[in-house]
């Protein structure tokens, strides 16, 4: 038997101002958590029935990983569809879409962490995504000079990964979040990059609809399970 030890996350740990830990669990594996955590997440590939002593339980995820060859991409153009690389855009304009892309985050449907945090996490991610390089572009569907959607996205050496995607509530079902996707594609085609990966919450019954009807299939799984001390 091998152990698998609890760790601490430092960045989540600074960040919500609790000791944050994250176990890893696989088949064979026993597992050893310190206390004094205040939260601990697990993790693995393969969903699982744990008891932490001393610990509750207060959410299970399945998070989900879609992926899509690129290869027949067509080009694809749409006058409503801008980069903020060059554009006059910033961050601020689009944190209540970046509060509805995680509408289904672990971080708000978790009730033991405030939705003031969650705000938080995700207004920090936006602004990073904008200004610290945690996306190659921001991509915004700007209409009747109204933002209604934007998707970011980062590129790896033979892939990219969707960071964050959201459509406003009121404007869902247009056809808008199709074409901000095929939009990446396209720019990732020219880049001669293949293959496109999106994460999101199996849990998040639209979007897994969403992504299936524009070709990606689940190559990945992950069974998230939140305790709390």
């Amino acid at each position: 038997m091998k152990d698998a030890i609890c760790k601490r996350l430092d960045w989540d740990s600074t960040f919500f101002k609790k000791e944050v830990g994250e176990l890893i669990l696989d088949e064979g594996y026993d597992y050893r958590i310190k206390q004094g955590f205040d939260v601990v997440y697990v993790k693995s590939k393969t969903n699982f029935d744990i008891n932490l002593k001393n610990y509750k339980q207060t959410l299970a995820q399945v998070k989900v990983l879609f992926s899509k060859e690129l290869n027949s991409v067509s080009v694809f153009k749409i006058d409503n569809i801008l980069s903020v690389l060059n554009k006059d855009f910033n961050a601020e304009q689009l944190k209540q879409l970046a509060f509805e892309s995680g509408k289904y985050s672990r971080f708000l449907l978790d009730p033991y962490f405030q939705k003031e945090k969650f705000e938080q996490l995700y207004e920090k991610w936006i602004f990073n995504s904008f200004y610290e390089g945690f996306a190659d572009d921001v991509l915004v569907y700007k209409e009747n000079d109204q933002i209604l959607g934007f998707v970011t996205y980062k590129k790896k050496v033979n892939f990219a990964t969707i960071g964050l995607i959201a459509v406003s509530p009121n404007q869902q079902g247009k056809g808008i979040g199709s074409d901000l996707i095929q939009a990446v594609e396209c720019q990732l085609s020219k880049d001669c990059i293949s293959v496109l990966k999106i994460p999101t919450q199996l849990e998040n019954i639209g979007a897994c609809k969403f992504y299936k009807k524009l070709g990606y299939n689940i190559v990945e799984k992950e069974h998230i399970k939140h305790f709390w001390n």
